[in-house]
């Protein structure tokens, strides 16, 4: 039987709001549509799928952890983050500064596959995204 990845959906009080932000990830609104069943817009932005795409699953192996944290608020566990592949991420650092986005502490940072950089949820909706550039 055929699984894909079909979308990740942001909850949001404006869809023009929010599109501005990701304009500046270069990710752009391709289709807009309503819902009338479920009394929403929708709006799709199609987003090309890394061959390194994977569906990560979160731990806490200390409590001090950012997953404990996250646990402490949804006991049950939930999307914690949404990450992009780039390259180039100390560029990216520098354009989402430019464009007023909060980084979190400390910046770029060593993630799981390579360099990550976190954008604060307050920056993107209440959805934390990060940027990963990973390492052959």
């Amino acid at each position: 039987m055929k699984i894909e990845l079909s979308h990740i959906a942001i909850a949001c009080p404006t869809i023009v709001t929010v599109a501005e932000k990701l304009r500046v990830l270069s990710l752009k609104i391709a289709e807009n549509h309503e819902v009338p069943t479920e009394k929403v817009r929708a709006a799709m932005l199609p987003v090309r799928v890394s061959e390194h795409f994977r569906i990560e699953l979160l731990e806490p192996t200390q409590p001090d952890s950012p997953i404990s944290k996250f646990l402490t608020k949804r006991p049950d566990g939930g999307i914690h983050h949404v990450s992009f592949e780039v390259n180039g991420i100390e560029q990216w650092q520098s354009i989402l500064i430019q464009n007023g986005f909060e980084i979190l502490p400390p910046g770029i940072r060593k993630g799981a596959r390579g360099k990550a950089l976190f954008i604060h949820p307050k920056s993107m909706a209440g959805v934390l995204v990060e940027l990963e550039e990973i390492s052959n």
